[in-house]
This record gives structure tokens, sequence and C-alpha cells, in this order.
């Protein structure tokens, strides 16, 4: 279910106060937590994916440093955008004053899913982690649901 907040913005043109749909966040979910969901029903433990997780940032750094994009099936791609200052003549073009962010295009999969999930709900209860709803205060969450119980290690 995706948990939605009633936002308030103002139109640039017209200057009035309009109201849209805005996805929040019921919480963050850490390596840890991850790592136990993945390891239910699953041949690993949860220290064997945790340490995959671990090792999985520099990896995908070190091919990224090496000028390769990294492609997850289901997940998507992290690729490397630099951004520097345009010059009028090519031969004064540098490396000086560059900055390079990392960027992540999800996969057509994980968009379409998302796309395709149609239940909504909007959310009154306030959490720390979120934005600030329509009447300004802190983003409304429900109460979160348990996760279904299952098989596997969850040490």
């Amino acid at each position: 279910m995706i948990n939605l907040i009633k936002k308030k913005g103002i139109n640039p043109q017209t200057k009035t106060t309009l109201y849209f749909p805005q996805w929040t966040r019921v919480a963050t979910v850490d390596e840890k937590q991850l790592a136990k969901r993945m390891a239910r029903g699953s041949t690993y433990s949860v220290g064997e994916i945790s340490g995959v997780m671990q090792d999985f940032p520099a990896h995908i750094m070190d091919e990224l440093l090496n000028g390769n994009a990294v492609r997850i099936d289901g997940l998507g791609t992290f690729k490397l955008r630099v951004s520097g200052r345009a010059k009028a003549d090519v031969k004064d073009v540098s490396s000086a004053g560059c900055t390079v962010s990392v960027v992540f295009d999800p996969d057509a999969e994980m968009t379409a899913r998302m796309n395709a999930e149609r239940e909504f709900r909007f959310v009154t209860k306030p959490t720390e982690e979120g934005q600030l709803d329509a009447d300004g205060d802190n983003t409304p969450t429900p109460t979160p649901t348990p996760a279904p119980s299952g098989g596997g290690d969850e040490g």
C-alpha cells in the first residue's frame, strides 16, 4: 500500500494555493532489517546477505570510477553525471570545477510495478521521518503493520 499526504503548494503563475497527493514514508528500513527479510525462506543466512550488502556499494563505486554503468536486473542502473562550466570555445573546456554525482535510473519493471499499485491511503498520524503535510504538521503515517511471519533464520 502506498501512503500519501495532502501536500500544500502555490501555483507560481496564479499565486493560488493548490493541494496534491505526495508519497510519504512510514519508516526507513536499514540494511540489517532488509537482510533479515531477504533471509526468510532463503538458503542464505542473515550474515551472508549482510556481508554482500556491505560490499555492494564499494563495488558499484569501483565500476563507476572505471567508466562503467552498473545495471541490476529488476532494480535499475547506476551511472555518473558530471557537471561543469560551459565555455564558448572547445579548447577552454576543462575538468576544473566539475562536480560528479551518482544517478540511479530505476528499471522499467520496477517503475511499472510501482505504477500498477492501485492501493493508496491518506495517512494522518505524524512521524519523525517525513515531509510536512498540508497543515504544516509532520508527515502523517499509519501505525506500521507487522511484517508477515515466515520461515528462515531471524538472527
